[in-house]
């Protein structure tokens, strides 16, 4: 994916239609090889999910946080949107007599808004670039099924037909994932339930936003990606019980509890930061003081902790405090408090 956003020119960006199509084109060459790798992978979060183009937002938010790599697509869904033509030819022999036919393949993609997906390309462009996710265009391919000889013009390509896809695994509807493929059953006892549980860190949050931020705090976003498989692995198959119910707000209390924790230690560690630059202006005025009224600088001493710690001046207990880092400010609260800083901007 990074060829193809390093392609993409100022102009091309500006209009979010030609993206929407110079990503097809780029992918249609390849299609076939990259749903073949997406086959023979062994990872049980690799997983393809068909959603309506106006979801595409809110599922690309969500499922990211349980997958290793999501094929998102607004399955058959929407107009054939040409995408240009290839010929085919072939060489022809019958009692001495031979000659060349060409047949004219004419291909499009399936999608209901290109202003949209192009939209959606644009935003989503770390989470592509970093493997996270890709979209699948929904491909159609017709010929004339005209042959003609090379010296002379093919015929106008023929309609495009229809056509079926084995992507997706599950299918997104009214906000819940439908299962349709059976074959991977860890996948589908996290996406189903994680398109439900209350996340409010990211209600309000930009796609643009959740992508940077899911690229930057990579680190901290694979070690919250692992608890939410955890926590969710943990709910029954029943999701419509009552009991998986209770299960999805306990994980909610449980993501908030933490996050609250987690920003609380934050928030001390910027004021340890602060600390430090304020404490080189301390260092700094303490030196003059040393050197001027050795007396003021004894006063001042004498009425912090430094004096009961046994140190020789302010600076170094500054430093000693401004040192201690939370253990969770780079864990897996990190991203999270990260997103719900983003969001509440």
């Amino acid at each position: 994916m990074n060829e193809f956003y390093d392609s993409l020119t100022e102009p091309e960006r500006n209009s979010v239609q030609d993206v929407a199509l110079k990503y097809a084109r780029m992918l249609y060459g390849g299609y076939e090889r990259l749903l073949s790798a997406k086959a023979a992978s062994t990872s049980p979060y690799y997983v393809g999910l068909s959603s309506e183009m106006g979801s595409f937002t809110h599922v690309t938010r969500r499922v990211v946080l349980v997958t290793d790599t999501m094929l998102l697509s607004d399955h058959g869904v929407g107009a054939v949107h040409e995408l240009g033509e290839r010929e085919q030819s072939s060489d022809l022999s019958v009692g001495g007599d031979s000659w060349t036919t060409v047949r004219t393949w004419r291909y499009g993609m399936v999608t209901k808004d290109l202003v949209e997906l192009g939209r959606w390309l644009l935003d989503a462009e770390p989470l592509l670039r970093s493997g996270l996710v890709w979209y699948g265009p929904v491909f159609m391919e017709g010929s004339t099924g005209v042959d003609s000889d090379l010296s002379s013009s093919t015929t106008e390509p023929g309609p495009l037909p229809s056509f079926s896809d084995r992507s997706i695994d599950f299918v997104v509807e009214h906000g819940r994932a439908v299962d349709l493929s059976r074959n991977k059953p860890l996948a589908s006892r996290v996406v189903r339930p994680i398109l439900e549980i209350d996340l409010p860190f990211i209600d309000g949050l930009s796609l643009s936003d959740f992508a940077q931020v899911t690229s930057e705090e990579f680190d901290s976003y694979t070690q919250y990606r692992d608890f939410m498989r955890s926590r969710l692995l943990e709910l029954d198959d029943a999701l419509e019980a009552v009991d998986s119910q209770v299960a999805l707000e306990r994980i909610a209390l449980t993501i908030r509890g933490e996050l609250s924790a987690a920003t609380a230690e934050i928030n001390r560690a910027a004021r340890s930061r602060a600390l430090i630059r304020s404490g080189a202006v301390l260092g700094s005025t303490s030196a003059v003081l040393a050197a001027v009224r050795p007396e003021a600088l004894q006063g001042a001493l004498a009425t912090s902790a430094t004096i009961a710690a046994g140190a020789t001046g302010l600076w170094p207990t500054l430093q000693a405090f401004a040192d201690i880092k939370p253990k969770r400010a780079h864990g897996k609260w990190h991203y999270v408090w990260v997103l719900q800083k983003k969001a509440a901007r």
